[in-house]
Parts: structure tokens; C-alpha cells; sequence
């Protein structure tokens, strides 16, 4: 299919503008592009946070630049899918795939609700976090939102949306893992039971002991009968 977002741009272009990065270890190189939204600190403490088992199917939605896909391919997968909706992006997702040693790989460039049937062991997502305002609606009619504001803002992906297609692409048992907003973390967890998921493990993260929580990882299990368990807070730079 053909991807939104279409532009000009070939990945021989795109890979010249791109820097060489390492995502969560030195060992885990990746390429990124400083127009596209960049791995962050909230995306290495999913990539930590995530237990995966060797020969599971993972996929992630809105993989981006397919760095925490790269990341999960130590732990030996069977299969790694990304579903990434914006075209410069899922490029760049395919090409630092090609790094990865153990499983197979495909990046599917698209809407999620438009991925084909097909159940996973693993789920993951990093998604947008923003709901929109009137300026932000404004600026997307305008055509002057960034790759970045797409990467962060809920116009491709809202958070039901989300959780509903979770739902449909996880097998029985199967394990979604998030990371997301303090603020939202009662919304999700409602969204989840409406659609069979069961929170199992629940994370807040600061970023020093004397402020606000900044965000929250979350493993649940589709239809599990598990109580959350609340783990330890993680402090960042404690």
C-alpha cells in the first residue's frame, strides 16, 4: 500500500541526513533522523522493562525508527513486525532491521487498523501521548505539523484505538507492554478491561525523588485474570 506522508525523498537521501546512534547499550547501533521523533529516555526504560522469551512473535505499534525492535532481537525472537504509519520513518525502520541477527523481520508501513489478521505473543507500543487541541487540529488542516508533533500527538493514533487493536493482534495470554503518561494511566487502565486486557505489572517513573511522576510502564495480559502488581518506582539518574 502506499504510505501517508508521501514525499520525494529516496533512502539513499534519507540515509545521508541520518546519524549513527545506540539505543540503550553501545552494542545496539541505530540510525535516526534529527527531523523524526528520536529514541528518548522513555523508550529505553520500555526496551528494559519488556521480558521477552526466545522464538515469541513481538510487534510494535508505531515503531518508528525500529530501534526498540532492534533492541529485542538479543533476546531471540521468532519474528519482529513493526507497524509504522508514516513513510520516512518506517523506511528508516526497515533499514536498521537489516542489523538484526536472530529473527525475521517486516515492517509494515500503514495504519494499524488496516493490519492484516494476525495474532502475537508480544505487543509493545511507545505512542502518542498528546490528545489534540483545537491549535493542534488547526495546525494538521494547515499541513505544518513536524514528523515529530505526528510522532506525538494522537491524529493517527488515539489511545482507544490503541488498545482495541492490541486486543485484536495479541493471542490468549498474550502480553501487551506500554509506556505513557502519569495522567493517562487510569484512562488506560479502564480502556484495557473494555477490551480483555488485565493489568499485570504496573512501573511509575521519576525523574528525581522530589518531582511529579513523568511517565508509567504497564505489561498486561489478554484475558488474564491477574491482579496488578505495583512494582518499585524508578528513579532516573538516582
Amino acid at each position: 500500500m502506499t504510505c501517508p506522508n508521501q514525499n520525494e525523498m529516496t533512502i539513499e537521501q534519507l540515509l545521508q541526513e541520518c546519524r549513527q546512534d545506540y539505543f540503550v547499550e553501545p552494542s545496539c547501533k541505530i540510525l535516526q533522523h534529527k527531523n523524526h521523533f528520536c529514541v528518548n529516555s522513555d523508550s529505553a526504560d520500555l526496551a528494559r522493562f519488556i521480558t521477552i522469551r526466545p522464538d515469541e512473535e513481538i510487534c510494535e505499534i508505531g515503531t518508528n525508527n525500529g530501534a526498540l525492535l532492534v533492541y529485542l532481537d538479543r533476546f531471540k525472537p521468532k519474528s519482529l513486525t513493526g507497524i509504522e504509519i508514516l513513510d520516512m520513518p518506517a523506511l528508516l525502520a526497515k533499514e536498521n532491521l537489516k542489523t538484526i541477527q536472530h529473527a525475521t523481520s517486516h515492517v509494515f508501513c500503514g495504519s494499524v487498523v488496516d493490519f492484516p489478521d494476525y495474532q502475537f505473543d508480544v505487543v509493545l507500543s511507545n505512542p502518542p501521548y498528546f490528545e489534540l487541541s483545537d491549535r493542534e487540529k488547526k495546525q494538521i488542516e494547515q499541513g505544518t505539523f513536524s514528523h515529530r508533533q505526528l510522532a506525538r500527538f494522537e491524529h493517527n493514533l488515539d489511545l482507544e484505538t490503541l488498545i482495541q487493536q492490541v486486543s485484536r493482534l495479541l493471542r490468549s495470554y498474550g502480553r501487551f507492554y506500554l509506556v505513557h503518561r502519569p495522567d493517562r494511566l487510569v484512562e488506560t487502565i479502564l480502556m484495557m478491561n473494555r477490551y480483555k486486557l488485565a493489568a499485570s505489572k504496573i512501573q511509575i517513573i521519576y525523574d528525581a525523588r522530589d518531582q511529579q511522576p513523568k511517565a508509567f510502564l504497564l505489561e498486561a495480559v489478554k484475558e488474564g485474570t491477574c491482579k496488578a502488581r505495583i512494582l518499585e518506582p524508578l528513579y532516573r539518574g538516582a
